[in-house]
C-alpha cells in the first residue's frame, strides 16, 4: 500500500461495483483513506468489512433512487463512522433512443438514477458539510450536455439538469470550504463500453485511472478553489 497521505479522510463512492466506482475504490484505498462503497449490489446485505482491505473498505447496499434509503445511508455513515470528507457520486445509466420510440421506462430510469438520485444525495451530505464548512461533493455528468447527438436528448437532459445542480449547490456554500463539482467525460473506458462498441478506437476514450486521480485532487486540499465548476474531460475525441 501507498504512504498515508496524513488526512485520514472518510470518503463514499456510489455505484461501488462498477468501472468508474471501482477503479476509485481502488485509489483511495491505495492511498490510505477509508472508504465506503454503495451500490445497490454491494456484496452482502447492510455495512460488510472488505476481508482483503479491513481497515480501509466497508460496503453498503444503497439504492441511490430511494430518498429514504438514502437519508438513512448517510445517517449510518456519521453516525457509525464519522463525518464524511467526501462523496463522489458515480451512479448513473445511459439509455440511447430516437425519442419517439422512447419507452416511458427508460425515461424514468434516466429521471431517477441521473437526477432524482442527485437530488437525493445533496439533500442528505450538504446539511452536515455545510455546519462544519468544509467538503466535497462531485458528481460524474457527461460530455453530451455540451452538444448532444441524435438519440441522446433524454440522457443529455437528465444530465444538464445535475449541471444545473452543481451550479447552483456551489452558490449556496461558495463562503466556506465545502466545494462542489461535476466532471463531464466523453466515453469512459470500461468493458461494457467496448462490449457494447467493439469497432471504437479504445485509445481515444477517457482511462478511467485518469478521472480517478482529477477526482483525488478535487476531494483533497489543492481543489479548495474549485467549485461550481463543470470539468470536460475528453480524451482524443
Amino acid at each position: 500500500m501507498a504512504a498515508r497521505r496524513g488526512d485520514d479522510r472518510l470518503i463514499v463512492v456510489t455505484g461501488a461495483s462498477g468501472a468508474l466506482g471501482g477503479e476509485l475504490l481502488n485509489h483511495f484505498v491505495k492511498y490510505g483513506d477509508h472508504v465506503i462503497g454503495w451500490d445497490i449490489e454491494a456484496p452482502g446485505p447492510g455495512a460488510l468489512v472488505d476481508d482483503e482491505r479491513r481497515n480501509t473498505l466497508k460496503w453498503m447496499n444503497v439504492d441511490v433512487t430511494d430518498a429514504g434509503v438514502v437519508d438513512d445511508a448517510v445517517m449510518t455513515v456519521e453516525q457509525e463512522m464519522g463525518e464524511i470528507d467526501a462523496f463522489v457520486h458515480c451512479a448513473g445509466g445511459f439509455r440511447w433512443s430516437h425519442i419517439e420510440e422512447l419507452d416511458t421506462a427508460d425515461i424514468d430510469f434516466l429521471v431517477d438514477v441521473n437526477l432524482r438520485s442527485s437530488l437525493y444525495i445533496a439533500r442528505s451530505v450538504m446539511g452536515a458539510m455545510k455546519k462544519r464548512g468544509r467538503g466535497r461533493l462531485i458528481f460524474i455528468s457527461s460530455r453530451s450536455t455540451i452538444s448532444p447527438g441524435a438519440g441522446e436528448g433524454a440522457y443529455a437532459a437528465t444530465k444538464a439538469g445535475l449541471n444545473a445542480l452543481t451550479r447552483s449547490l456551489a452558490a449556496e456554500v461558495k463562503d466556506s470550504e465545502v466545494t462542489v463539482n461535476a466532471l463531464q467525460p466523453s466515453v469512459i473506458d470500461t468493458p461494457d463500453n467496448r462490449e457494447a462498441m467493439p469497432d471504437a478506437d479504445f485509445s481515444t476514450w477517457v482511462p478511467r485511472d485518469e478521472l480517478a486521480q482529477l477526482i483525488d485532487y478535487l476531494t483533497g486540499p489543492s481543489g479548495r478553489s474549485i467549485s461550481g465548476s463543470l470539468i470536460t474531460v475528453s480524451g482524443r475525441t
